[in-house]
This record gives C-alpha cells, structure tokens and sequence, in this order.
C-alpha cells in the first residue's frame, strides 16, 4: 500500500506539474539601411509617390532627418545610432540614443522607446524579420500639417 501511494504520488509530482519558460526578450541588434518610409495620409507629402511611399530622398521624421535609402541606423543593446559616417579609414556613428523594446499592454514585446533628445518616441513593432523591420510611429505631424500614421522600413545590412 505504502508503495502504491510513493508511486502514485510521484507520478501526480513529475506529471502534474506546469512546466514554466522564461520569456524571451527581442532583441533588434544590427545595423539597418532605411528602405522606405509611408504614411496612410490623404495629403501626399513633397518626396512622396502617389502611394505615400518613398524610396529615395530626405524624408523628416519624429527621429530626425532621415535619407531614404542611403541612411544607416543601427540597435545595441539600448543604444540606437544614426549619423553613420567613413572618415579616413575608421568609422563611426554621429548620433546615439537611449532605447528600449517594451512589453505593451498586449503582452508582446512589440514597442519600441526612443529617448530622442530628450522626447519620448514610442513606435509598434509591426514586423520584425531576420532581413528587415518595420517600425510603425502613430500619429506622426507632416509639415503639410496632417497627422498620419508613418511606417519606418529598416533592411538589415550588418550585425
């Protein structure tokens, strides 16, 4: 009888029991080319296409000026860098903030803090690939004066 309730007791233990994971924590560390930028506005915004989406060009964002399809940006840690420069053999980032990937109310680690210059950034991660990331930023003032919902696309092109 003793036996019978170790075993049935042990089998409840190794059985029964919930198996509990760590939840992982994203990380976007890399270096990025930006490679488009769009926006859902009725308005289309000098620079754009007859879509809202550019390719290639200065496009102002809430993160600064940013040249479409030229322009490095880059995660470490948090860290986020902007401003890539090749100066006589060496190179070198012109511009860091603090940031941070955040855990929404959704429950996903999906938002992204960007302490730039002392504002808060708050963008969604809508996509985030082996190859790319799309950054989405709520809200965003164009200088026409239209506030439009604006997608960030960043294509991977180093560790």
């Amino acid at each position: 009888m003793k036996n019978i309730l170790f075993l049935l007791s042990l089998l409840i233990t190794l059985v029964g029991c919930e198996k509990y994971e760590l939840e992982t924590y994203p990380t976007l560390d890399g270096t990025y080319l930006v490679s488009f930028i769009r926006h859902d506005g009725v308005n289309t915004y000098e620079g754009y296409d007859e879509n809202n989406t550019t390719y290639d060009g200065m496009v102002s964002t809430t993160i600064g000026d940013l040249n479409v399809g030229t322009e490095k940006v880059s995660f470490s840690g948090r860290t986020f860098y902007k401003g890539y420069q090749v100066t006589q053999g060496s190179d070198d980032w012109t511009e860091s903030y603090y940031c941070e990937v955040i855990q929404g109310i959704d429950g996903y680690w999906d938002d992204l803090l960007i302490d730039y210059d002392g504002l808060p950034r708050n963008f969604i991660i809508e996509e985030d690939g082996l190859e790319h990331l799309v950054l989405k930023f709520p809200n965003q003032h164009l200088n026409n004066g239209e506030n439009v919902n604006m997608w960030i696309r960043l294509s991977r092109v180093g560790p």
